[in-house]
């Protein structure tokens, strides 16, 4: 007689075996980000419009992780709409690497992709306005991006307990108006194994 693999439900299957003598199996290949908004611990964060009314440099999001696992985030998006008064058609977007904090923040939750889960993010999330700036931190990378484009940076940036990111966008020279908006992809990374 020989050794058999039963189901562990108590639904009466056993694991089948290919004519090669092989356990069959079924595998599922997917992200580490679907699987975490899957369980719950995947966050969008991302500013309103806001809209910038000159063109010095401007704080709109900031997220702090207080969390004990690690953030990470995935991807930033940035948009912003054509600019009254500025004629250069790009703006730049700088990213600031552990700034304390925003002046003029507003704090705002983020929001659980998994509409079904009511877990949340241990996180001081806040967004910026017209005038914002950031405290301390460095600045990690300043990238000039196109006006009236949806612009999809990849990151995969880690933000481990107390550490943090801004982002600041300067308008195009004589800008008097332009409305911007800036946001990301985050995941509460738990370990598996």
């Amino acid at each position: 007689m020989g050794f058999e693999i039963t189901d562990g439900k108590g639904r009466g299957f056993n694991a089948g075996v290919s004519t090669n003598n092989r356990l069959l199996t079924l595998g599922v290949n997917e992200s580490v980000f679907v699987y975490s908004a899957e369980e719950g611990d995947a966050y969008f964060i991302g500013s309103p419009l806001i809209t910038l009314t000159s063109a010095t440099e401007s704080a709109i999001l900031y997220l702090k992780n207080n969390e004990d696992d690690l953030v990470i985030i995935e991807n930033f998006f940035a948009t912003a709409e054509q600019s009254t008064g500025g004629a250069v058609r790009s703006f730049r977007l700088n990213f600031y690497k552990n700034p304390t904090s925003i002046s003029s923040g507003t704090a705002f939750e983020p929001l659980n992709q998994n509409f079904a889960s009511s877990d949340t993010l241990d996180a001081d999330a806040e967004y910026g306005a017209q005038g914002s700036t950031q405290t301390g931190g460095s600045r990690a990378a300043t990238l000039s991006l196109p006006i009236e484009s949806f612009n999809n940076i990849p990151a995969n940036l880690v933000l481990g307990k107390g550490s943090s990111v801004a982002i600041t966008v300067t308008p195009p020279a004589s800008n008097t108006s332009m409305a911007v908006q800036a946001s990301f992809r985050a995941i509460l990374y738990r370990e598996l194994y």
